[in-house]
């Protein structure tokens, strides 16, 4: 066990022995649903419907371009046009991947310097208050609104909106990783447009699902990502190669986008439509479920399924870092947020389905994969029934009329039985025996209605108890 990256290394055997019941998993999922008897030509046309609606426009481009350009003046006003100390501000995240949305955030890192020293916490704790304080004194101004520091997060933050815009951003300091992580990923998504489409259309699922929240331990935008990009890989033949052939002279984007070029040129081998790969990306995840707890983990690097088993217990799914593979991107869903995501995917399949049978149309699929559903309340709890009791003087008063002459013997029943009366809590009403179920006793049958068996049951239970 490596103690600083918290990981196992990979185990080659184990890897091997979860391949093949992962490949069982899929082979009998794929069976199952017999997704290659299904003309997929309709589902193809949702699917390039909603993506065509939900891509940005060259509007929202240029928003966040200007939004940088206004960070930037920030950048200035607060240190000025000194050389070493000015810092540069770099985007990250869906925008700089080209996978957002119109409403997507901006995500910008103040980098200063190019090295690859990390700053310690406080320094950028401080960086952050500076920019959160200039910010605040700008929304008097009509500039900006909204300007939230959570300088407590793992990676510290200020939030705020640009109203010259209406982008939301996201502020943090010295996250160079991440900036590498979106270029690499950004040129990688040149080999295949599938990549972009289907990275589009599962986060836009994902969001509708209410399972794309980090806060909320499901899945960042990170990891969708890079299970799509996995999905991609494993396809037969691949779509995506593994990561290692592309980092063969390094990480630089440089010599992956030179790397990546021998990628671009080659023919397509894969031919899969949209909409088989969208099913199938659902279908496997549901056929994984129960691994993840046996050590499944993505490795793009690899572009294969891997065994690794993570020192934090209590994940829910394990994507490899391909820049960092000691850390797990996924690690913030618990077996909460796996519950959550995999009742998401379990009805989508469903419902995937119900649209291949021909039992809901395009545009009821659309709203059940793409648009927000309402929560639906719990119904009321049934009321609870009201006991009926006699109603009888408080326990303590005992001596009351009805009772007289009985007060050192247990109260009869005019037929003679004996009544016994059960007190509540709190100086309550007593409740008769007979009315309480929860001690009743049965009797027993009665005997053959002729000789000394029967005469003993009459005297002890009386006649009337007779059928």
């Amino acid at each position: 066990m490596d103690s600083r990256s918290g990981v196992a290394e990979e185990n080659t055997v184990s890897s091997k022995g979860i391949r093949k019941k992962v490949k069982n998993s899929e082979s009998v999922a794929l069976q199952r649903y017999k997704i290659d008897t299904y003309n997929l030509v309709d589902l193809d046309k949702v699917l390039n419907d909603v993506y065509c609606s939900c891509r940005p426009v060259s509007a929202d481009y240029e928003a966040r371009k200007d939004t940088l350009k206004h960070i930037n003046a920030l950048a200035f006003d607060i240190y000025g046009d000194s050389k070493g100390g000015r810092p540069v501000l770099k985007a990250y995240g869906s925008f700089a991947m080209d996978m957002f949305f119109a409403r997507s955030d901006l995500d910008v890192s103040i980098n200063f310097g190019d090295g690859v020293s990390e700053l310690p916490r406080d320094s950028k704790l401080q960086i952050l208050e500076r920019f959160g304080e200039k910010l605040r004194s700008l929304q008097g101004e009509g500039h900006v609104r909204n300007v939230v520091s959570i300088l407590s997060a793992r990676v510290p933050i200020v939030r705020f909106l640009d109203q010259r815009t209406s982008v939301e951003c996201d502020l943090a300091v010295d996250s160079k990783e991440s900036v590498l992580n979106s270029r690499i990923i950004q040129i990688i998504s040149q080999i295949d447009d599938r990549f972009q489409k289907l990275c589009l259309l599962i986060k836009h699922w994902a969001k509708a699902h209410d399972v794309n929240s980090a806060l909320r331990n499901t899945l960042n935008s990170i990891s969708i990502t890079l299970l799509v990009a996995h999905h991609l890989q494993t396809q037969d033949p691949p779509i995506l190669p593994p990561f290692s052939l592309l980092f063969k002279d390094g990480v630089d984007p440089p010599n992956v986008e030179k790397r990546t070029q021998e990628f671009l040129n080659r023919e397509k081998r894969n031919k899969e439509s949209l909409g088989r790969l969208f099913v199938t990306f659902f279908v496997k995840l549901q056929s994984v479920e129960f691994l993840w707890r046996q050590g499944l983990c993505v490795s793009l690097r690899s572009g294969l399924w891997i065994s690794k088993r993570w020192r934090r217990a209590g994940v829910g799914i394990n994507v490899e870092d391909f820049l960092d593979v000691s850390q797990n991107v996924a690690r913030v869903v618990n077996d909460r947020g796996a519950k959550k995501i995999y009742s998401s995917i379990n009805q989508t399949v469903e419902e995937l389905f119900e649209f291949l049978n021909g039992k809901i149309d395009g545009a009821h699929l659309k709203d059940k994969l793409f648009v927000p559903q309402p929560l639906v309340e719990p119904p009321p709890p049934p009321p609870v029934p009201q006991v009926e009791v006699y109603h009888q003087p408080p326990h303590h008063n005992y001596r009351c009329d009805e009772f007289k002459g009985h007060h050192n013997k247990r109260p009869r029943f005019g037929n003679g039985d004996h009544i016994t009366v059960r007190h509540r809590h709190g100086g309550e009403e007593p409740i008769h025996a007979a009315d309480d179920d929860s001690h009743a006793i049965d009797l027993p049958p009665p005997p053959p209605p002729f000789g000394r068996v029967y005469r003993i049951y009459c005297d002890k239970f009386g006649p009337q108890n007779l059928p």
